[in-house]
């Protein structure tokens, strides 16, 4: 009985400083937190991506609005908004950025007259606020981030047709 109690204190020892799963272990302890900073790089990378997007879209309006004839007829207005949102002139494709779908965005196109050395210059301003679209919904609300409004503005000096 001693013998068999010796060896299963000598196995419990040798045990104790085997080495041989302690990445395993090493790996199971950082692999939460591993995946954590991965999904928040994903979810970073893709909130640019969206923003980017919504700025070029911002860009592309500005410029038809600079070369359309002033005061911006609704019709015009309505032209913008549909490149801005969806990249066509009809409206038909789905939209650059998906947070255009929810109802608190919002569009503006102004135009405002600046003086410079005497002379008027007109100057188009196209303004959108966009929610943020998460790619992993779920982490962000974990993270206390409930809503994420995308804010950009684009100004084109008028240039006419």
């Amino acid at each position: 009985m001693f013998n068999l109690f010796n060896s299963w204190q000598t196995k419990a020892i040798a045990a104790l400083f085997c080495r041989r799963a302690v990445a395993a272990v090493e790996f199971a302890i950082l692999a939460p937190m591993l995946t954590l900073v991965m999904v928040g790089v994903f979810e970073f990378g893709y909130y640019l991506n969206q923003s980017t997007d919504l700025d070029k879209s911002l860009r592309v309006g500005a410029m038809l609005a600079a070369r359309s004839d002033l005061p911006l007829s609704g019709t015009t207005q309505t032209t913008i908004a549909n490149l801005v949102k969806t990249g066509t002139i009809d409206g038909s494709a789905d939209f650059v950025v998906p947070g255009w779908s929810n109802g608190s965005s919002s569009f503006a196109v102004t135009t405002s007259t600046h003086t410079a050395s005497g002379t008027d210059y007109e100057v188009i301003r196209v303004v959108a606020s966009v929610p943020y679209e998460p790619l992993f919904l779920t982490f962000l609300e974990s993270q206390g981030f409930t809503t994420l409004t995308m804010k950009a503005s684009h100004e084109q000096a008028f240039v006419g047709n």
